[in-house]
């Protein structure tokens, strides 16, 4: 599994799971936390160098699962999105292998019909998607540096439509997973406000049935809290994970 590391490996670990098709969603992340923090960001399958294959939901879960078992030590995840919504199965069937998890924008109670405009949006704008104006576009808005730029449209322009496809019907559903409950780890659940009523209704959700779980919507965000709210993210997860590695 090719994934990038920021920091040494002798401090605690941040493992970032990244968006569809957002493997640089966590680049204001990885430089801030770097310093006091190991930030490990795997490329998941189906996008970024991983894109020789297709996306499956099992597939990710199993090379994440590996790569972390050989890593040695607990883990915090942070995810966005796509990677928010992994954070749930791993947490619920690998707990052992973590310590928390930070999950941002998670769409995990999701209306069937919001599924299938959400595929069909996709389909319908396939050639957009690897026009290298927009994707230049989208990277200056996430705040991307050149290289970071140049790689984010070499990635997007290599993803199959399949990948895409299947990570938005992923089949992760928070009314699958009754053990999550029982949890005892610290989780913090993030979105924002201007984000889809499934979006907020799963934050929600997620805290109501996990007295460790947190929660908060943030005014003026929509799907963009990684990079357009870095700052504030950034201390908001430090905070977090602070506090889980000076628990006794």
């Amino acid at each position: 599994m090719y994934y990038e590391k920021y920091g040494s490996d002798l401090n605690p670990i941040i493992l970032c799971l990244h968006g569809t098709n957002y493997v640089h969603c966590f680049s204001k992340q990885c430089d801030y936390f770097s310093k006091n923090y190991c930030v490990i960001v795997p490329h998941l399958p189906g996008f970024g160098r991983n894109c020789d294959v297709t996306f499956s939901t099992e597939l990710a879960l199993a090379q994440i699962v590996e790569f972390t078992a050989n890593l040695g030590k607990k883990v915090t995840l942070m995810g966005f999105s796509l990677g928010a919504q992994l954070c749930l199965p791993l947490l619920c069937r690998y707990g052992d292998l973590f310590n928390g998890a930070v999950m941002i924008s998670p769409w995990l109670i999701k209306d069937p019909a919001e599924v299938e405009k959400a595929m069909k949006q996709q389909s319908d704008n396939e050639k957009l998607s690897k026009n290298k104006l927009f994707i230049g576009i989208n990277g200056l808005a996430m705040g991307l540096d050149k290289g970071e730029r140049q790689e984010n449209a070499e990635f997007c322009q290599n993803v199959s439509m399949n990948s895409i496809l299947a990570s938005i019907d992923n089949g992760i559903l928070l009314s699958d997973y009754p053990e999550y409950n029982t949890i005892d780890k610290p989780m913090l659940a993030l979105c924002g406000i201007k984000e889809s009523v499934d979006v907020r209704k799963s934050v929600r959700t997620l805290s109501m049935q996990n007295p460790h779980c947190s929660y908060d919507m943030w005014d003026g965000a929509a799907h963009n809290i990684p990079f357009k709210y870095a700052s504030r993210l950034n201390k908001t997860v430090e905070e977090f994970v602070d506090k889980i590695n000076t628990r006794k």
